[in-house]
């Protein structure tokens, strides 16, 4: 009786055994479930959100006015030939090359999914890009001290087609305006679908009124994936510990093209004192800009070409002139957009063609922060760039009036002074990136 009792009372613990590791199946196979399908909404909202048939024409008029729709690369365009009269040699490109060879390598993805990631890639860190499918993505590798780079770039770079084994990951992302701010999310709420995410950073085009709350929730103080942010703009969160400043750079999106900046000829006489493209807009001070270009004295030497309406395409006719008058000028006149800080004045450092900058804070929540009192233009102040800040363009007559007095040879040190400086300041943020990379990532401290 007593052996039979027994074996009742084995066999319902038996049973209740089962029963329990059934239910305990069941509920892990609808959690998973449940992420399955968390995980397939994020990329059908993130292939929806694609838009791959951007028109990537060149605008060099005022884009900074309006939404920045351009998000991909296009295919790479050649400078314009310019007759420059003599060749000079500067000297040679360099800065941290020299360290690209250390052994023990950790690997950082970078993702661009704004055009600004070719910036980073080509500008700043130095790298080739191998166009694959015909440009659908774009591909290429990069070691500096122990960490190699890998940098993915195009339409084709979407979360079904990403390493699912990334460990480390730099992603690029744009949140100037509101359509791509929802684009951006997508992609930041897919980074937790990655099983082997150990590290992760944003480079983010800011909004121009330097409104990017939206980006917090995400950082890992908050409980967010994200350790820290390179931010374009001079917003007042930069505190370089949860967010660092980055510079806006040149126009990739618009196929500005690598500037050869060492073997620039920079003895040589340029055709124009000081040139001005853009879109002149009612009641902006491009109005008094413009006045005061047409009753100059030395209005014979200037290239002005401005137009009263905002046209969404150009040509590469209309880029050519664009290049040309950067390469062929002393000066390249900046007015205020959304912004201060705008793209021509990088464009025109490349070229050698000292910016003219309206020193002026535009509308917005822009302005100092808890680790700069400089503003605008935080970056190019806190280095020391050899460009003019006018506080009002009734200033430019007496610049022009000193340009007429200096001497060729003044015009030479000018330039090359520039020149060195722009390949100087994109070899700091180079090596300011590798440096919090290193520290933030991998607890490296150099």
């Amino acid at each position: 009786m007593r052996l039979t009792f027994r074996k009742i009372a084995y066999s319902i613990l038996g049973v209740y055994f089962l029963i329990t590791c059934y239910t305990g199946y069941l509920l892990l196979k609808r959690r998973n479930n449940s992420a399955n399908e968390r995980e397939r909404i994020i990329l059908e909202k993130l292939r929806s959100l694609t838009d791959t048939s951007d028109d990537l024409k060149w605008n060099p008029w005022g884009m900074e006015f309006e939404n920045d729709h351009q998000e991909l690369p296009a295919l790479h365009h050649e400078a314009p030939a310019i007759n420059w009269g003599v060749e000079r040699v500067l000297g040679k490109r360099s800065p941290l090359d020299s360290k690209d060879n250390i052994t023990d390598d950790v690997v950082v993805e970078i993702w661009g999914k704004a055009a600004i990631g070719l910036y980073l890639w080509e500008h700043i860190l130095n790298g080739e890009l191998e166009e694959k499918l015909g440009g659908v993505w774009s591909y290429g590798t990069k070691k500096i001290n122990n960490i190699r780079f890998r940098f993915r770039t195009g339409p084709g770079v979407i979360p079904t087609k990403v390493p699912r084994k990334t460990e480390n990951l730099l992603l690029v992302l744009n949140g100037r305006e509101v359509s791509k701010v929802d684009f951006a999310k997508m992609w930041l709420d897919f980074l937790p679908t990655l099983p082997y995410l150990k590290n992760a950073a944003v480079v983010l085009l800011g909004n121009e009124q330097c409104n990017n709350d939206w980006i917090k929730p995400y950082l890992q103080n908050r409980g967010g994936p994200i350790k820290f942010v390179f931010l374009v703009y001079d917003s007042h969160d930069i505190d370089n510990v949860n967010f660092y400043q980055w510079p806006l750079g040149v126009a990739t999106y618009r196929d500005f093209p690598r500037v050869d900046t060492p073997h620039l000829p920079v003895s040589s006489n340029r055709r124009y004192t000081c040139n001005f493209l853009g879109t002149v807009y009612k009641n902006s001070s491009r109005e008094t800009l413009l006045q005061i270009l047409k009753n100059s004295t030395h209005k014979s030497s200037f290239f002005i070409k401005p137009r009263f309406e905002w046209l969404p395409q150009e040509t590469d006719e209309s880029r050519d002139d664009y290049i040309r008058a950067l390469a062929q000028s002393d000066l390249t006149l900046n007015p205020v957009g959304q912004n201060t800080e705008c793209y021509r004045i990088y464009e025109a450092m490349a070229y050698g063609s000292v910016p003219v900058i309206e020193d002026h804070m535009t509308p917005g929540n822009c302005g100092v922060s808890s680790a700069s009192s400089l503003s605008p233009l935080r970056l190019l102040k806190e280095f020391n760039a050899p460009v003019i800040y006018v506080k009002s363009w009734n200033e430019l007559p007496g610049i022009l009036e000193k340009e007429v007095t200096l001497t060729p040879d003044d015009r030479t040190h000018r330039r090359q002074k520039l020149i060195q400086w722009y390949e100087n300041f994109k070899s700091i943020m180079r090596d300011r990136l590798v440096r919090v990379l290193e520290e933030r990532f991998f607890n490296i401290k150099r």
